[in-house]
């Protein structure tokens, strides 16, 4: 019998922020993250989702979070444990596309991870999604209101 692969995601902060805050399409995101705990695919971040999610929470202009809020929404992202830090390999791959394709690397790093790691970046950055270049790396992006669950 054939073991079947799980799918492997990366998630960048436009999905993760959607799992704390009310947005278009969060309930597809708040999917994505069940099927995660529930062990029906695999999510992985860089270490640098955590301090997007931060600043996206901080600076969104609905989402008004207290202290004890924001501190709650961390404590959940790290439990999650899905971040972690790039590899070599990931940065050197995230300054490839940079440069390439004209992004951050604040980008460039999510789209690496997915790269060097067989996996799908899930997004709703429909912005991130027009920037990249080349029809391999656009092969590895979905966005989170195509993604399939």
């Amino acid at each position: 019998m054939e073991r079947e692969e799980i799918q492997q995601y990366v998630t960048d902060a436009s999905i993760a922020v959607k799992w704390f805050v009310d947005e278009a399409d969060s309930s597809r995101a708040r999917k994505l993250k069940s099927l995660y705990l529930e062990g029906a695919i695999n999510l992985e971040a860089p270490s640098l989702l955590n301090y997007e999610v931060a600043s996206a929470l901080r600076f969104h202009p609905v989402a008004k979070l207290t202290s004890s809020q924001f501190r709650t929404v961390m404590d959940s992202l790290e439990e999650l444990q899905i971040a972690r830090d790039p590899t070599h390999g990931e940065w050197t791959t995230a300054l490839t596309l940079s440069l390439e394709n004209a992004m951050s690397m604040y980008d460039a790093i999510y789209v690496a991870f997915a790269l060097q790691g067989n996996s799908k970046l899930v997004t709703a950055d429909k912005t991130l999604i027009g920037t990249i270049k080349g029809p391999e790396i656009k092969a590895r992006l979905i966005s989170l209101e195509a993604l399939d669950m």
